[in-house]
């Protein structure tokens, strides 16, 4: 499983700082910010957000975050976005919320992840995040 992999290389402060450096952009600047709060280093920051989404993310969070990570062409930092975003607001569960269109029932408790994944964010308006 590639969440496996994740978050044991993201365990490391370093490597999360090194992943969080790729990724850059708004999540980075809300990491940075986070971590000065909370007298940590980005690193050590985002390596606690990993664990702490390890063991207490949900099933249906855990399935959406394995997913999602298998249709990207660079799936450690599409998944380490998504994960350091729900960390941060503390979403660990997805509310499943249904909607009747013609008589079916729609599920919309997935994650949306972006189309375009190619590049990390680096200030790109469309790679906001993981979670639209």
């Amino acid at each position: 499983m590639r969440t496996t992999e994740l978050f044991r290389s993201c365990a490391n402060e370093h490597v999360a700082a090194a992943a969080l450096a790729c990724i850059g952009g708004t999540l980075q600047r809300r990491v940075i910010a986070a971590a000065r709060r909370a007298g940590l280093s980005r690193g050590a920051l985002v390596a606690r957000l990993v664990a702490d989404y390890d063991r207490m993310a949900g099933p249906k969070r855990r399935q959406s975050l394995e997913q999602g990570m298998v249709r990207h062409p660079m799936p450690i930092l599409a998944g380490l976005r998504h994960v350091v975003h729900v960390a941060l607001e503390g979403e660990w569960e997805i509310q499943p919320s249904r909607s009747r269109v013609a008589g079916k029932t729609l599920d919309h408790d997935r994650i949306r992840w972006p189309q375009d994944c190619s590049a990390p964010e680096r200030n790109a308006e469309h790679l906001k995040s993981l979670c639209v």
